[in-house]
């Protein structure tokens, strides 16, 4: 009777586990099926003057987007259409000038296989970005979903 048991929870959990690892084997990690989640990347720049001390953050929720080109202070904001493909994404921020001129922040960018490539731009700045999901945001990543 005991014997029986144990094959029987061996039986399943070695099903169980054959399942789980097909799931995930089937499972996506494409950025244009599941660009949710955190993104880091670092600012190359094409031309003019960048911040480019620390990484640049990108977040993108169900409904927005919120871009930090220097992992700081300015969040650029932008909504996001999970059903739009391609995925194009776009956040900015307005700001006023010490001549009290307008000018934005903007940043595009896309999915692309597992990354997401960005473009940064202020009048001053212009920058190529490189998006990448960092490992160890594994849990903020799976609750974004």
């Amino acid at each position: 009777m005991i014997i029986k048991k144990i094959g029987y929870f061996l039986t399943n959990t070695m099903f169980l586990g054959l399942t789980c690892l097909s799931l995930s084997a089937c499972g996506s990690k494409l950025a244009e099926d599941h660009p949710q989640g955190i993104w880091l990347g670092k600012m190359e720049v094409e031309q003019g003057t960048c911040p480019t001390d620390r990484m640049a953050a990108l977040r993108i929720d169900k409904k927005m987007v919120l871009f930090s080109p220097d992992n700081g202070a300015l969040i650029l904001r932008g909504d996001f259409d999970k059903k739009q493909k391609p995925r194009h994404l776009v956040a900015q921020l307005h700001r006023v000038d010490m001549d009290h001129k307008p000018y934005n922040l903007i940043f595009e960018g896309k999915a692309q296989n597992e990354n997401i490539i960005g473009t940064y731009g202020t009048p001053d700045c212009r920058a190529h970005i490189t998006f990448y999901r960092p490992n160890h945001y594994g849990l903020s990543d799976a609750i974004a979903h």
